[in-house]
């Protein structure tokens, strides 16, 4: 298995998957972090963001094979969200997060082709020979992205979050390199 390259560079139709960086940390993007709509089915709802918190959060990645990428438009390089690729050296598996914080990027299949740029990537580079993701029942838009990239469910947890005081399933999908 290869490493996923810390100064890595993916480039699809319409977008530019690169390193996050400290600089990307700006005023706009904690906002995004903090609007209960970004994050409505995340567990960032439940911190109050600030630099230093995302600083913290950006440095959890140095030293580790684990992936924080910026998706921003690849001709205007305005950002749009953000990815992350937990990678399990040993397991050979990886498991992949999305935000697409930037609201005027919604519906554009922005979150679908960064989610295919990364699958590919860690099975086609990385020799990667799983990839996993979740995302609560009601994200509806998240589980379509995962359904549209070929994968498959991969288990429940059931009533696992409360969702404003609501118990909700946590919904699982894999994909497999062969597959």
């Amino acid at each position: 298995m290869n490493k996923p390259l810390k100064n890595l560079e993916i480039i699809g139709d319409c977008i530019r998957l690169r390193p996050f960086t400290e600089l990307d940390i700006s005023n706009i993007f904690i906002s995004w972090l903090n609007d209960k709509e970004v994050v409505k089915y995340s567990n960032q709802r439940l911190i109050r963001h600030t630099h230093n918190t995302c600083l913290d959060y950006l440095n959890n990645f140095s030293s580790t094979s684990n992936i924080y990428l910026a998706i921003e438009n690849k001709e205007t390089k305005e950002l749009y969200g953000t990815m992350t690729g937990y990678v399990s050296i040993h397991h050979n598996t990886a498991d992949i997060g999305l935000m697409v914080g930037n609201k005027k990027s919604w519906g554009l299949g922005i979150g679908c082709e960064a989610w295919a740029l990364l699958m590919n990537y860690l099975f086609s580079y990385c020799k990667i020979r799983k990839v996993t993701g979740g995302t609560l029942r009601e994200n509806f838009s998240m589980v379509r992205i995962m359904e549209k990239n070929g994968m498959i469910p991969d288990g429940v947890k059931i009533k696992q979050e409360l969702v404003d005081g609501t118990p909700v399933d946590i919904l699982y999908f894999c994909k497999f390199a062969n597959d």
